[in-house]
C-alpha cells in the first residue's frame, strides 16, 4: 500500500506500525524495524514536523518519563478512502427505494445549506471581483482547483478538479444545483459553458460583469 509518495520506507513502515499499534515508543520501533534508535528518532522528527507524528510523556517505573508516538489526526488522510463509493452506493439505493424525486430533493436541501452558509462569508464584499475570489476561496477549501479570468463582458470560473466529480457523473442533479447555487450567490445570470461530470477537462462557468 502507498500510502504517502513522498516518504521513504522507513517512514512508511513507522507510519504503519503507528496506525496498527495506536503508539509506539522508540525502543519499540527501533527493535521492529531494525535501525538505532537515533535513526527512529530522525524520521519520527520529519514525520512530527509535516504534522503526522505526535508524542506523549509516559512513565514506566523510576527515572525519566519515556515517550510514545503516535498518529496525529492528519494522518488519516494519508490511507485509502471509500467515500465517493459510499455516497454513490447510498445514493442508487435512495434512488431505487423512493425514487428520483428524493434525490432532487437531497441535492436542493444541500444547495440551500450551501447557499445559506456562503452567503453570510460572502457579504459585505466589495464588488464582483472580490465576491468571486472570496468564493474561489470557499471552493479551494472543499477541495475544488479553481481559476478565474475575465475578458471585455465575462468573467470565466473555471474548475479543474471537482471533488465530488463521481457523484455528478451519475446523478447531474448535483451540476444542476451547482450551477444554481452560484446564482444566487453572485446574483448573475450565470451559464455553464462546459462540465467535467460530462467528461471536459474543467467546469466553466461563465458569468456576466453586469
Amino acid at each position: 500500500m502507498d500510502i504517502f509518495i513522498d516518504e521513504n520506507s522507513t517512514r512508511k513502515n513507522i507510519i504503519l506500525l503507528l496506525k496498527k499499534n495506536g503508539g509506539m515508543s522508540i525502543e519499540d520501533l527501533s527493535k521492529v524495524i531494525e535501525i538505532t534508535p537515533m535513526g527512529i528518532r530522525q524520521h519520527l522528527l520529519a514525520l512530527e514536523k509535516k504534522g503526522i507524528v505526535s508524542y506523549v510523556s509516559r512513565r514506566r517505573g523510576i527515572g525519566r518519563p519515556g515517550f510514545i508516538y503516535m498518529l496525529t489526526d492528519a494522518a488519516n488522510d494519508l490511507f485509502p478512502k471509500a467515500y465517493d463509493k459510499f455516497a454513490v452506493d447510498l445514493l442508487r439505493d435512495i434512488r431505487e427505494h423512493e425514487g428520483d424525486e428524493k434525490i432532487d430533493k437531497i441535492f436542493n436541501w444541500r444547495r440551500e445549506r450551501l447557499v445559506n452558509s456562503r452567503k453570510e462569508a460572502l457579504a459585505g464584499k466589495a464588488g464582483i471581483e472580490a465576491t468571486l475570489n472570496a468564493l474561489k476561496d470557499m471552493l479551494e477549501a472543499d477541495g475544488h482547483l479553481v481559476e478565474i479570468s475575465k475578458n471585455s463582458a465575462h468573467y470565466h470560473l473555471k474548475q479543474f478538479h471537482c471533488p465530488i466529480n463521481k457523484v455528478a457523473r451519475e446523478f447531474h442533479d448535483a451540476c444542476k444545483y451547482e450551477l444554481q447555487m452560484y446564482r444566487e450567490l453572485i446574483h448573475r445570470n450565470i451559464s455553464r459553458e462546459q462540465s467535467v461530470a460530462e467528461g471536459a477537462q474543467s467546469c466553466v462557468y461563465l458569468i456576466p460583469k453586469n
